[in-house]
């Protein structure tokens, strides 16, 4: 049997395992020292005036996709030689460099740029397409502000008119198809948002503005159930004096989008609204008709006597109009009492 002790008897087992910590300590102090080996060339080369240089260790980096430390080179490359083919490339990695690391801000500001600086350079194509998709890339979310998915949209169609025979414009169309669906979905969750926080009347324009900005929209019929159910919670909590018009309001919105209301999905809850509204509505016009005999009596109380025999005339007048239209009415005995007072003081002054 081999014995892997010393005579001593002390194992050899920590012994190997110190040379291996050993040559670990070795091969990690060599790559710290072409690090810093690799530091200080980069260093240097940052520091020197060899543009050439510069330019080659630059590409070099961005190549190994070190964007970062590419990134510096390129820039003092560039303010070198702004005019230049270096310059040129040198701008156009600063913004492909940017975008790589993700800094979409960045790299939009350099695509966009180089493209009033270099108009005739071969890359002025792809550039104003990538300041395009850096602007789709700073798009955010559907349920946020949605200012930079404008931009990104005008962007695009700027790419297009500007070159409609490109191969990218397929793309573009794709890309713009997105953001539309993106700007749609924005504006259907402002109307579900004003709902849910019972903003009515927010509701119901912001309900309209949709369907007349997105006719074809799969959200529509949902759309204006909103916008009826909406108006007539308004309606209904409304004071007096407003009733009637959000009221008929509420009819219009039915009436308008009656097709999508009528859609089995909401056929029973949106017939039970107009009905409802419809109920309402003639409560509202009885109590109008009501308000318009006791408002002739009241003007009759402070007049000359010509114009307070009108008013008293006008007063019995609206009694019989209201009674032949409400003969049911709860409010038809008040209304006879205001009659009968007019009916006496006129003849007191015939």
């Amino acid at each position: 049997m081999l014995n892997f002790s010393l005579a001593s008897g002390i194992s050899i087992f920590p012994c190997i395992f110190a040379g291996m910590l050993k040559w670990k300590s070795l091969f990690g102090i060599a790559a710290l020292a072409l690090m810093l080996l690799a530091c200080g060339e980069y260093n240097e080369i940052v520091k020197s005036d060899d543009y050439d240089v510069k330019l080659a260790k630059a590409e070099s980096l961005y190549e190994s996709k070190s964007y970062n430390r590419a990134l510096v080179l390129y820039e003092q490359v560039y303010q070198r030689y702004p005019r230049d083919g270096r310059g040129e490339i040198a701008y156009y990695r600063l913004a492909k460099s940017y975008y790589a690391i993700e800094d979409y801000y960045m790299a939009g500001y350099y695509f966009s740029n180089f493209v009033n600086r270099f108009p005739i350079s071969t890359k002025a194509e792809e550039s104003l397409f990538m300041s395009a998709m850096c602007s789709v890339k700073n798009s955010p979310a559907a349920p946020l502000d949605q200012e930079e998915t404008e931009i990104a949209l005008n962007e695009l169609q700027l790419f297009v008119q500007r070159y409609p025979e490109s191969e990218l414009v397929d793309s573009c169309n794709q890309v713009m198809d997105k953001l539309r669906l993106k700007l749609e979905n924005k504006a259907f969750l402002s109307v579900q948002l004003y709902a849910q926080t019972e903003r009515y009347q927010a509701a119901v324009v912001a309900g309209r503005a949709f369907i007349e900005d997105y006719p074809q929209s799969q959200q529509r019929e949902e759309v204006a159930y909103i916008m009826l159910q909406n108006g007539y919670i308004l309606a209904s909590k409304s004071i007096f004096s407003k009733k009637k018009e959000r009221l008929e309001e509420v009819l219009s919105i039915y009436e308008n989008y009656k097709v999508d209301l009528e859609k089995k999905r909401y056929q029973d809850r949106a017939l039970n609204y107009y009905k409802n509204t419809l109920a309402m509505l003639e409560e509202v016009d009885e109590r109008l008709a009501y308000n318009e005999i006791i408002d002739a009596y009241a003007s009759s109380q402070s007049l000359s006597t010509k114009k307070k025999m009108d008013f008293l005339s006008e007063t019995i007048e609206r009694y019989h109009t209201f009674a032949k239209m409400y003969p049911e009415s709860t409010l038809l005995k008040k209304a006879k009492e205001t009659l009968n007072k007019a009916d006496k003081e006129l003849k007191d002054l015939q």
